[in-house]
């Protein structure tokens, strides 16, 4: 497919629907625009741009054929991509998806192409904090609800449910992601998600506290003074992962 690359510049809502409809105009008009922005990133540009109204049924027209005509490897890619954390993202994936339509091979064979480099970098990093957080949460009971609050930097909440949907089949589960404002319901295996949510406000748990406390108690007693190394402790877990564990309190 031969696509024009224009000088014109793009804005939608952020959204993944929002960046299927994206890809719905681009494709048809065989157009890639110059850049694509978002209303957190419009604000650092200094160029017109033209807003892209979010139409969700093409954008579920396109995610079907997505799905269709891509290799499953190479679709969740394009999703892993979404998410991740790249400059010029939505340019980026609009290059992936064109090489995609092209080819029956995996994507991550095309990695010299800066476009397939640069989102696969951003996999990468995400999928790399995920991993670390499937260690380093810390869950307390709420009445009968396991919580958890979390800052991670990355969108790196979706890929850590999984782990914890497996880990306790039979629990219900809440985990609040405050940099995304994004609430994570998990309940006997099954996974949603609240958009745009504040973190849930529960009364005081006195049990709970006290279970941390003695938590702590504990970890003080066996702690050898003289064996503390701070920068060892620092290079297996940063600052930011000990900001809602107790033990770190």
């Amino acid at each position: 497919m031969l696509i024009e690359h224009s000088a014109e510049t793009w804005e939608y809502d952020g959204s993944f629907y929002g960046f299927l409809t994206i890809v719905y105009h681009a494709f048809k008009s065989e157009v890639f625009p110059e850049s694509i922005l978002t209303p957190e990133t419009s604000v650092e540009s200094l160029f017109l741009s033209e807003w892209i109204e979010k139409d969700e049924q093409k954008a579920q027209r396109i995610y079907g054929r997505l799905q269709q005509r891509l290799k499953p490897e190479n679709f969740q890619f394009i999703l892993d991509g979404f998410y991740a954390t790249v400059p010029n993202k939505e340019s980026h994936l609009l290059e992936a998806l064109l090489i995609a339509l092209d080819t029956k091979d995996s994507l991550t064979n095309f990695i010299g192409h800066p476009s397939i480099l640069a989102i696969h970098k951003g996999i990468k990093t995400l999928l790399g904090e995920a991993h670390l957080f499937t260690g380093f949460v810390r869950f307390e009971y709420v009445g009968k609800i396991l919580f958890s609050k979390i800052s991670p930097k990355y969108f790196s909440l979706p890929y850590i449910c999984p782990h914890f949907a497996e880990r306790y089949p039979l629990e219900s589960i809440m985990i609040y992601d405050e940099t995304h404002r994004l609430l994570a319901l998990i309940k006997q295996g099954d996974i949603s998600f609240v958009e745009n949510a504040d973190c849930p406000h529960f009364e005081e748990q006195q049990l709970e506290e006290d279970i941390q406390d003695q938590w702590k108690t504990f970890l003080r007693a066996v702690t050898i003074q003289e064996r503390i190394n701070k920068k060892v402790q620092l290079s297996h877990m940063p600052l930011r992962f000990q900001k809602h564990m107790p033990e770190w309190q």
